[in-house]
């Protein structure tokens, strides 16, 4: 199903990365993790990959006001267009989709990694859910080049000193396999959950299993560029 709506806000939430807002239609609908196709009527500068992408929504399932999406500023064409389309303008959006669903019950504990804009799942679902009494601890380890570039590290801070089942570690360095690999002795009954470009995703998971975490224990969704 495709939706027509309007783009509401757009925010920078960190150095070179942008959030957009858009007024949530009545029937659309999403779970944690879950992502959407974003189509722009036109482009104002040209982009070989076209007039749409997809993005994981950022924002709760329970605001039924806005849906958020946030990505950083490549140069494309796309994305320039994008940022510079005016509040009220009309987008079209699908309905959502994708099989990386966070999970509403937990049963063992839960480590969150996310690289860069891969912050938008675990956003969604920390908003959902940060209110909630969690029946295990949540760790998020998020990877930027530096503080200034980390969206949403303010909230995130405040969410951590607010729930004390929820932590937040965040790494500024490029990661190992060792370095994961090492991080694996703390969460070793943990199930991960890992968002963010492919090379990252892929660094990250050779670690988890240089230090024994099984294949059945991590979870994946690669960002590709768009």
């Amino acid at each position: 199903m495709v939706f027509e709506t309007q783009i509401v806000a757009h925010k920078e939430v960190a150095k070179g990365t942008h959030e957009v807002s858009l007024k949530r239609p009545s029937a659309f609908a999403f779970r944690a993790g879950q992502y959407l196709q974003l189509a722009l009527p036109k482009l104002a500068h040209s982009d070989p990959k076209g007039r749409s992408r997809q993005f994981s929504v950022a924002s709760s399932p329970y605001d039924m006001d806005e849906i958020k999406v946030v990505f950083r500023f490549s140069g494309s064409g796309f994305k320039e267009t994008l940022i510079n389309t005016p509040i009220g303008d009309l987008v079209q959006v699908e309905q959502a989709a994708g099989s990386f669903l966070l999970p509403q019950k937990l049963t063992r504990p839960q480590v969150f990694v996310a690289g860069g804009v891969g912050i938008s799942p675990f956003m969604s679902y920390l908003q959902q859910r940060i209110d909630d009494v969690w029946e295990q601890p949540v760790t998020l380890l998020y990877g930027n080049q530096s503080p200034e570039s980390a969206a949403y590290l303010g909230e995130l801070q405040q969410m951590s000193k607010q729930h004390r089942q929820f932590s937040l570690d965040n790494i500024y360095k490029r990661p190992t396999p060792g370095l994961f690999a090492k991080l694996t002795e703390k969460y070793t009954d943990a199930v991960w959950w890992v968002v963010g470009p492919p090379g990252m995703v892929s660094v990250t998971v050779n670690g988890l299993h240089l230090g024994g975490i099984s294949a059945d224990k991590i979870m994946t969704e690669p960002f590709e560029g768009y």
